[in-house]
């Protein structure tokens, strides 16, 4: 069997997927003959992967512009996607929505004759092979297109966030069309797979919650001795992060408390961005407030960061999330969290490890979960313990992938 594995950047150096496929590679490479990782975009630098795993990097190649206003005229003179569109496109179309459909389109069909191709060049039958897209996209539409012309092809993909929730990222041509033709969508959470079954219940039986995790970093965090208040959090600068919102938080904690030592660091963000934060940490932070931006950190420095320093609480207050890979990072080292109640985060934050806040809290509600933690040690000390049982039992790297390699190699043998 022949696994075909469709990424946004992986295998190459760059923030987000390597988190967690490095680690799934090494388990389905147990059950699959040859892998083949086909990022969509190239970076400087190819991370190093285990042996015997190939990659098609010329992919990428694909989608200049001219490739794609080819593609998309193409795509867009083909009686089946007509006729799909004239279903699906919305009463008042805006020129966001058409850039969108112009990018939509252009990518499914050059994604199409490439899988078409490779096969073809390959001499490989599509009976021996499943495609995996990491995200549900333009690229799982394409490989969907595809399947016409070879139906024993299979094809399933992971769907997060931004791939998921229509109404607070996008709006996404062809859903229906696209979901028809996969043979698996798996959700990172049960909230996911909720939300495609209330959607889209026609197709419900494709639908299944499939947990991402991480390793076992093999220690757990130590809590602050000394009164102080340890604070960390860790994504990009994304507008769904709401950093300013956590700013705003942890400094009027600290002005409310101003007997109260406060430290927050926050890992990850570009660097133009970090360092406009820290000018503003400089000129608005009490002087019982420390605050750092340290930037990247690779997913191993992290995890040795948070093992050699003491760590209090690890704060999330997205306005939407999947599941956070940054707070399974924190859980599997006993860390306790505050977050807000949206997306995942109603499933990895429990009251036996964390706080959830409501979806959109205030400063001032940000500040007094901080005092929780504060003014109830002992409790917030035994969530330590409630955090680790939360990873063990949902997010833990290698039960999880290996539950779903099995389920990619039944899909391929139906």
């Amino acid at each position: 069997m022949i696994l075909l594995i469709f990424t946004t950047t992986y295998p190459y150096d760059a923030v987000g997927e390597q988190t967690f496929l490095q680690g799934e590679i090494e388990i389905l490479k147990k059950y699959f003959e040859r892998i083949v990782l086909i990022p969509k975009e190239k970076h400087e630098r190819l991370l190093p992967f285990s042996q015997g795993i190939q990659t098609q990097l010329n992919f990428a190649d694909n989608f200049s512009f001219a490739k794609r206003m080819f593609a998309f005229l193409s795509a867009l003179f083909s009686k089946d996607i007509l006729r799909e569109l004239k279903k699906s496109t919305p009463e008042k179309m805006s020129l966001a929505y058409l850039k969108r459909l112009f990018f939509f389109l252009s990518g499914a069909k050059i994604t199409q004759n490439w899988v078409l191709n490779w096969l073809a060049a390959e001499r490989t039958s599509a009976a021996d092979v499943i495609c995996y897209t990491y995200w549900f996209t333009e690229i799982s539409a394409g490989l969907g297109w595809a399947k016409r012309s070879e139906p024993q092809l299979r094809l399933i993909s992971r769907v997060h966030g931004y791939d998921l929730y229509e109404e607070k990222y996008k709006l996404w041509p062809l859903r229906l069309n696209a979901i028809s033709l996969t043979d698996g969508l798996f959700a990172d959470s049960d909230i996911g797979a909720n939300y495609l079954k209330e959607k889209y219940p026609q197709f419900k039986e494709k639908y299944q919650t499939a947990l991402l995790g991480v390793k076992d970093p093999n220690g757990i965090s130590s809590a602050s001795q000394d009164g102080a208040l340890r604070l960390i959090s860790c994504s990009s600068f994304h507008f769904v992060k709401r950093i300013d919102l956590l700013f705003e938080g942890v400094v009027a904690a600290a002005k409310k408390r101003p007997t109260q030592k406060i430290a927050w660091t926050h890992f990850g963000g570009a660097e133009e961005i970090r360092k406009n934060y820290m000018r503003r940490a400089l000129n608005e932070s009490p002087a019982n407030l420390e605050i750092d931006f340290p930037g990247y950190q690779s997913q191993r420095e992290l995890i040795q960061t948070y093992l050699a320093n003491p760590i209090d609480v690890f704060l999330n207050v997205s306005s939407t999330e999947g599941t956070s890979v940054a707070m399974m990072e924190a859980v599997s080292c006993g860390i306790p969290l505050i977050a807000t109640a949206v997306g995942g985060n109603v499933e990895i934050v429990q009251k036996k490890n964390g706080l959830l806040l409501n979806e959109n809290p205030t400063p001032d509600e940000i500040a007094d979960a901080l005092f929780n933690v504060c003014d109830n040690r002992e409790t917030w000390l035994e969530k330590r313990k409630g955090s680790r049982d939360v990873w063990q039992k949902r997010y833990n790297e290698t039960t999880n992938f290996e539950a779903f390699a099995q389920t990619l190699v039944e899909i391929r043998k139906r």
